[in-house]
């Protein structure tokens, strides 16, 4: 069985060598190489060498040498398509369907490497030829240098219908192969071939090995001004190239974000070659596509965190939220995403050329995270100081939530959406002809300054009394811990309104316990809590509530009518804050406000079943 060049070139970077070789040896880390006895002959003292830049093994000693198909095909004494087969199932990688058209693309990938090459070699030379002195001014003007041209081979398409053509045939490489490779266009009517980039800026695009496997080119300023003809062209999709799997400058970038466990995002080829010229060598660029989850599982081989560095625009809002929804089911401990945004206007080729390389860096250091971009997003659409509005953004991020597959991301995702939930100040509806807007905001908002004066009152009039009862609920889990996996009292925790730093604490602890301690081990319970909180959980300090006669369902009723309580003396702060801050200027939306309140009271007394001075807090 033969596999395509594709496969056998995902495969290779979807692994480090020192993570495939280090789960079936022990090998330590020596500068940037790791080393080991090697397991291919006996010997005393480590000659063996991994090293994960240049992506193969080496045993000073007996001479093996390899990449990391070749190791676990030895060390495993595996065939080798039983190789391919077992790195395949580690990296989740689906088998190719193995055609006879894909063995027979696979039989000419060694010459499919060599006519790339070859036409990169001859766009290079024309962008120092006669021909190629307007494209050669162009990149002079746009900052670029000798190094950086040679570094990563930027070549000149001139425009003509057949140079590259008659060139490649000339030198023995057939109209068949340049057309498989992409590099011409033979029209289906019939015709002539003709060169596919011509008049135009070449960027190679090379693999994670540094082979050339397809071409974008940019047209010439002053060019054709069809509006058919696109700024940009890439190669099409052949044996060796797939769009939605690979990235701009991997080769390149992969050693320094590896060693600085950082990488930058960006869109275009020029975005990448310019900041590296500035010394940031650790950009990539999506190769003309929306971001892919293999392009995910790609910068998470280089960095833990990538950063996506998009324009400040409606556009490049439109590309985080579809990266965003891309990353949301892949996501694991420890891997995400963060999300940079340019001022308006800006490019990262612009922008560091402007304002240079640490102004920069300093935007992707204060990058935010994946989750906040998701609530910064979504949440200014939604107006949420009615119930309607809090309750449809409640449910859009339950959705995005639920789309994680990993249980514990997932998990986190969820209790912090609920937090900013009901902890945010709510924001003041809109007033529309007479009407209170019940969704989605439109573009004309209130001011928010009295919302957060209200808030600020909120927090001034609430007395020991509520903070007594948010320790009731607290000491209750404490005592009960089994109650989290009861009547939605794990969520009920994650929302409420807690002032007190310390009884915060408390709260994120329980929520902690809860998803990493059995909950039914009471000793391991208390034990996590006060490694988490550094307070010693003894009964007289927290004033546990409940004898040793108690049950969980006596527990489950007394919380619940505390709950009860301490949600009518909240609505209560909040209606007295209102009206302090209100006066007898009382606007619309306030007065909206106000009525929601006293009826959410009257619902709140209607449903305890004793008075608030029957709850006894010791």
């Amino acid at each position: 069985m033969r596999f395509p060049p594709s496969f056998i070139e995902r495969l290779r970077a979807h692994f480090l060598m020192s993570e495939v070789i280090g789960k079936r040896m022990p090998i330590k880390k020596h500068g940037r190489e790791y080393h080991g006895l090697c397991p291919f002959h006996n010997e005393k003292t480590p000659s063996f060498t991994v090293n994960d830049e240049k992506g193969f093994f080496h045993c000073f000693g007996c001479g093996a040498h390899g990449d990391a198909i070749e190791f676990v095909r030895k060390f495993e004494r595996l065939s080798y398509v039983e190789t391919m087969e077992s790195l395949a199932r580690e990296a989740g990688i689906p088998l190719p369907e193995v055609s006879a058209e894909e063995t027979r693309k696979a039989e000419v990938a060694k010459t499919l490497y060599d006519v790339m090459e070859a036409a990169c070699q001859w766009y290079e030379k024309q962008l120092n030829s006669t021909s190629g002195a307007i494209a050669h001014d162009y990149v002079e003007k746009r900052g670029l240098k000798t190094d950086t041209l040679r570094t990563f081979r930027v070549g000149f398409a001139p425009d003509d219908r057949n140079a590259l053509h008659q060139h490649l045939l000339k030198v023995g490489f057939s109209q068949a192969l340049q057309m498989e490779a992409g590099l011409i266009i033979v029209p289906e009517q019939g015709g002539n071939p003709y060169d596919r980039f011509r008049g135009r800026i070449m960027f190679p695009i090379r693999n994670a090995s540094g082979k050339v496997i397809a071409f974008g080119g940019r047209v010439m300023p002053g060019g054709p001004t069809n509006k058919n003809i696109p700024k940009y062209l890439n190669s099409p999709e052949t044996p060796l190239f797939k769009k939605g799997e690979g990235l701009y400058n991997i080769d390149l970038a992969k050693k320094i974000a590896r060693e600085s466990n950082m990488t930058v995002v960006m869109e275009g080829y020029m975005d990448v070659v310019s900041t590296s010229q500035s010394g940031i060598g650790y950009a990539v660029a999506t190769l003309g596509t929306a971001v892919t989850p293999e392009h995910l599982r790609l910068l998470w081989q280089l960095a833990r965190e990538p950063i996506m560095c998009l324009d400040g625009d409606t556009a490049g809002q439109r590309a985080m939220m579809r990266a965003a929804e891309v990353a949301l089911p892949l996501l694991k401990p420890g891997f995400s995403l963060r999300f940079a945004m340019l001022p308006k206007g800006e490019d990262p080729d612009t922008y560091v050329q402007k304002h240079g390389k640490a102004s920069f860096e300093k935007i992707l250091v204060t990058s935010k995270r994946l989750s906040q971009v998701l609530w910064e997003t979504l949440s200014p659409q939604y107006n949420m100081s009615v119930p309607e509005g809090r309750a449809e953004l409640e449910n859009e991020l339950k959705k995005l939530a639920d789309a994680i597959t990993d249980p514990t991301v997932r998990s986190h995702y969820s209790s912090y959406f609920r937090k900013l939930l009901w902890t945010k100040a709510p924001t003041p509806p809109k007033i529309t002809q007479g009407k209170i807007s019940q969704g989605k905001i439109s573009q004309n908002k209130i001011p928010q300054e009295r919302s957060r004066h209200v808030e600020q009152l909120v927090v001034q009039h609430q007395s020991t009394a509520v903070e007594t009862l948010v320790q009731r609920l607290l000491t209750t889990i404490i005592q009960f811990p089994e109650l989290l996996h009861r009547s939605n009292v794990e969520e009920t925790l994650s929302r409420l309104d807690i002032r007190s730093k310390h009884l915060d604490t408390m709260r994120h602890a329980l929520l902690s316990a809860c998803a990493h301690i059995d909950v039914h081990d009471h000793a391991g319970f208390i034990v996590y809590l006060e490694k988490q909180t550094h307070t010693e959980m003894a009964g007289d300090k927290l004033k546990l509530p409940y004898s040793d006669n108690h049950t969980v369902h006596d527990a489950l009723l007394l919380w619940t009518e505390t709950l009860t309580v301490y949600q009518e003396e909240h609505l209560k702060f909040e209606l007295k804050a209102l009206e302090e801050s209100m006066g007898k200027h009382m606007d619309e939306a306030a007065l909206q406000r106000m009525i929601e309140l006293q009826q959410a009271i009257r619902k709140a007394q209607s449903a305890r079943t004793f008075a608030p001075a029957e709850v006894e807090l010791n």
